[in-house]
C-alpha cells in the first residue's frame, strides 16, 4: 500500500516553470512533481543540518568555496 496522495496546485511565475523544466530536463525527471518532490527533500536535509549548528556548503579541491544562505533557514529550529 501506498501512501495516501494529496493534489497540491501551485501559480508560478514563467521564469520559474522555465527553471522547473530546465530542471526536470537536467535530471531525467519523469514530471515537474518528481522535481518538486527531490527539492523538497533536500530543503528538508538542510534545515536538518542547519539546525544541528552545521553550516551548507559548495566544497571544491576539499576547501568551501561558498556558504549556502537559504532565507526561513537557521540554526537551533526545530524540523519535523
Amino acid at each position: 500500500m501506498g501512501q495516501k496522495k494529496t493534489r497540491v496546485q501551485f501559480m508560478l511565475p514563467e521564469l520559474v516553470v522555465a527553471r522547473l523544466d530546465c530542471l526536470k530536463g537536467q535530471m531525467g525527471a519523469s514530471s515537474r512533481t518528481e522535481v518538486v518532490k527531490i527539492a523538497l527533500e533536500l530543503l528538508h536535509w538542510a534545515m536538518l543540518h542547519r539546525a544541528q549548528g552545521e553550516d551548507i556548503a559548495a566544497v571544491r579541491g576539499g576547501k568551501v568555496a561558498e556558504k549556502i544562505a537559504i532565507p526561513g533557514i537557521a540554526p537551533d529550529r526545530d524540523t519535523p
